[in-house]
């Protein structure tokens, strides 16, 4: 049994081990609720958490210079139907 303390504000801290084994990282959202005494944590699975995750890894890959500039719409047309292609 793992034991954890709340922090100031509410925040907790999910040990490592659990993280890990549930493929947990910074920015997963998760629903939470009550159940007969019980914090229960869930993995939120909705369009708008998957794209916010996605969102955020977007501008993360932007601040470390990770894009492609197009200059035309036919450039940008033509590098997608090279992806179509894989």
């Amino acid at each position: 049994m793992n034991i954890i303390k709340i922090q100031q504000r509410g925040t907790l801290t999910l040990p490592k081990k659990i993280r890990e084994s549930l493929n947990l990282s910074e920015g997963d959202v998760l629903r939470v609720s009550e159940n007969d005494n019980r914090i229960v944590l869930e993995r939120a699975e909705f369009p708008e958490a998957t794209l916010l995750r996605d969102i955020e890894k977007s501008l993360n890959d932007i601040k470390r210079g990770k894009f492609i500039e197009f200059g035309s719409i036919s450039e940008f047309k033509k590098k997608i139907k090279g992806y179509d292609a894989r």
